[in-house]
């Protein structure tokens, strides 16, 4: 014989799931700011150039330290190899992180080239996942570069030692 439910208690239940699953969701939500990113972090990225005309076709990879304000500003170096050239220089950029913890970014290389990124923020804070959108000379930008990469924290808090 079964065993019949009192609508009371699926109620509460079905309520007290819809609460929780409410409170996660707007947690994950409003989880992340420009003030999320703030710091040092080493970052690598590598890929090809499959078709923008600014870069030598061929590989591409670079590495670099990016240093984030906390409030949408960064500077860095980077040292790019394109093909087999190296080429160092300095940048300067912004970036807008969403509250889900994704972002783009912009920067301004002392070479005289821009190079946009979209990127996610892990849940830790510590590590950026990213990819180019786009890159070349001011005001011209193309896409055509497979180029993805990740940054990570260059210092963290004592206690996490």
């Amino acid at each position: 014989m079964r065993k019949r439910l009192k609508p009371g208690i699926i109620a509460a239940a079905l309520a007290s799931l819809l609460i929780s699953g409410f409170t996660t969701r707007l947690d994950a939500q409003e989880r992340c700011t420009n003030a999320s990113l703030n710091g040092s972090y080493a970052f690598k990225v590598d890929g090809t150039n499959v078709a923008n005309p600014y870069l030598p076709f061929g590989p591409f990879a670079a590495v670099g330290k990016n240093t984030y304000d906390g409030r949408g500003h960064m500077n860095g170096v980077i040292t790019v190899s394109s093909n087999g050239s190296i080429i160092p220089a300095t940048y300067t950029g912004t970036y807008t992180v969403n509250a889900n913890c994704t972002g783009v970014k912009s920067a301004t290389l002392s070479i005289g080239a821009v190079v946009d990124f979209s990127f996610v923020i892990d849940d830790d804070l510590r590590e950026i996942q990213m990819i180019v959108t786009q890159a070349g000379p001011p005001g011209i930008l193309a896409d055509g570069l497979t180029v993805s990469g990740s940054a990570r924290t260059l210092f963290v808090d004592r206690e996490d030692r």
